[in-house]
């Protein structure tokens, strides 16, 4: 898996749990489980921290701009 794919995946789950969609698959959330434990052995735990931070950050950003 490349690195890149794996990070773009891994903000998109985080995205999607965040914005409330309890319909996410379960598949998806098993994913993040393994993307976590990958992206932690690459770039470290610091640095998946602010990744999931971003990703969190812009749903909530994307909640508020379309409950105004």
């Amino acid at each position: 898996m490349k690195l890149v794919d794996a990070i773009q995946q891994y903000q998109s789950i985080i995205y999607e749990v965040e914005l409330g969609d309890n319909l996410v698959r379960l598949q998806a959330r098993k994913d993040l489980s393994k993307l976590s434990t990958f992206l932690t052995k690459e770039l470290g735990s610091d640095a998946l921290r602010r990744i999931m931070k971003e990703a969190q950050c812009q749903a909530h950003n994307h909640k508020r701009s379309t409950s105004s």
